[in-house]
């Protein structure tokens, strides 16, 4: 890598937030259909088995041992915050 800055550095994680920020609010907007759908035929919110499922698929993706615990926390959130959603839904 060449050498960078640290307002380099920074600048590049602003660009990296907007995108997960962006991403992030694509994602709630189809937790928000996915909870009037089971609203709409009666269906727990919570589903164990879609939540392990969601997060062993994340798992897999991640190739570098060193980030995959904190990147699995972070998933873990975003899914409580989804089902926060769907509630509120």
């Amino acid at each position: 890598m060449s050498e960078l800055n640290l307002s380099d550095l920074r600048k590049k994680i602003d660009e990296t937030d907007d995108k997960i920020v962006e991403l992030l609010l694509e994602r709630f907007e189809v937790v928000k259909n996915i909870a009037e759908y089971k609203k709409a035929r009666g269906l727990e919110i919570f589903q164990q088995a879609r939540e392990a499922e969601v997060l062993q698929n994340i798992s897999d993706k991640i190739d570098n041992p060193e980030y995959k615990e904190y990147i699995l926390k972070i998933y873990a959130e975003i899914l409580e915050t989804s089902k926060l959603l769907q509630h509120k839904e």
